[in-house]
């Protein structure tokens, strides 16, 4: 056999190595179990701990929909820093932050990320010291060369402090269809799903 036929058998074994091990490895992660992120025990955990208090909800509610009216505010990190309590409980399904500093710090990047942000609140319910705000958001945003433009709906769960600042603040929102979804690459798997389910 001429060096050129044994040069192309190795890298045909090579290639077979190569193709064997992706497809194991593949298989692998489509068969393991998905690990269940703790979100929902620390929801309840925190409900349990933060009862909140009825006599901060009116002025809670008016600096809640001050502060949320426009995301990208410059100030936005000021005003998280006195419309927060803490200790705090915060989750908006992509982050949970449980103290003040670590919110001002995430809110401030937030609204720098942002060039445009608007957030309407269509409706208010309260039931004892828990408040649900069902709200409709608008954003725009660049990542990388891409300009993302993004309408979503959600409701988020308050409980205030008696001085009225935020101590839990749980977000129910499609994270897939009000942002993921506008990025390339998950964007494209999540239609690409969309399209493989019945209608």
């Amino acid at each position: 056999m001429t060096e050129h036929g044994v040069m192309m058998k190795l890298l045909v074994v090579v290639l077979v190595v190569l193709v064997m091990m992706l497809g194991g490895a593949l298989g692998w992660l489509l068969t393991r179990p998905a690990v269940p992120k703790p979100v929902i025990d620390e929801y309840h955990a925190a409900l349990e701990r933060l009862p909140g208090s009825e006599a901060g909800i009116e002025v809670g509610l008016e600096r809640f929909r001050s502060a949320f009216s426009n995301l990208a505010d410059p100030a936005l990190g000021e005003r998280v820093a006195t419309l927060y309590g803490d200790p705090l409980y915060f989750n908006d399904t992509l982050h949970t932050i449980v103290t003040r500093d670590k919110l001002v710090d995430y809110m401030t990047a937030t609204s720098r990320s942002l060039d445009f942000s608007q957030v309407e609140v269509e409706q208010v319910m309260q039931s004892g010291a828990d408040v649900w705000v069902r709200w409709t958001m608008h954003f725009q945003s660049a990542v990388g060369s891409r300009s993302l433009d993004s309408r979503s709906i959600g409701i988020t769960h308050l409980r205030f402090d008696a001085a009225g600042r935020i101590v839990l603040h749980q977000d129910f929102w499609d994270a897939a269809g009000g942002l993921y979804r506008h990025l390339p690459v998950i964007g494209y798997v999540l239609d690409r799903a969309d399209q493989q389910l019945p209608h």
